[in-house]
């Protein structure tokens, strides 16, 4: 059952995100396995990632083995951001290769 996990860091700066995303990658694909789609990037205040999996259990796998690991070593702990998740009931996606272009 695809799942969506939506994380928000009220803590979070373009640096310690860099080197978060940095740590990801030296322990494997910035998409992880499990994963379908990333989004990741600065909101309102802090920073959101919004990830759409195969499973809970990929989600929780790759937050448990590859994502606390890399808070930890940007001195950033996970258990300060907050975490919403649902199961998707619908799914729908138009061209993510590349940004909109106007017509």
């Amino acid at each position: 059952m695809v799942f969506c996990s939506i994380l928000e860091d009220l803590g979070q700066t373009p640096e310690r995100a860099a080197q978060i995303a940095a740590h990801l990658l030296s322990t494997g694909s910035l998409l992880p396995d499990g994963a379908r789609l990333l989004l990741w990037g600065p909101a309102a205040r802090g920073w959101r990632v919004i990830t759409v999996w195969d499973s809970q259990d990929a989600c929780d796998r790759f937050f448990a083995e590859r994502l606390g690991p890399a808070y930890e070593a940007a001195g950033s702990p996970l258990e300060g951001t907050t975490r919403a998740e649902f199961t998707v009931q619908t799914l729908v996606a138009g061209d993510l290769i590349g940004p909109p272009t106007r017509a």
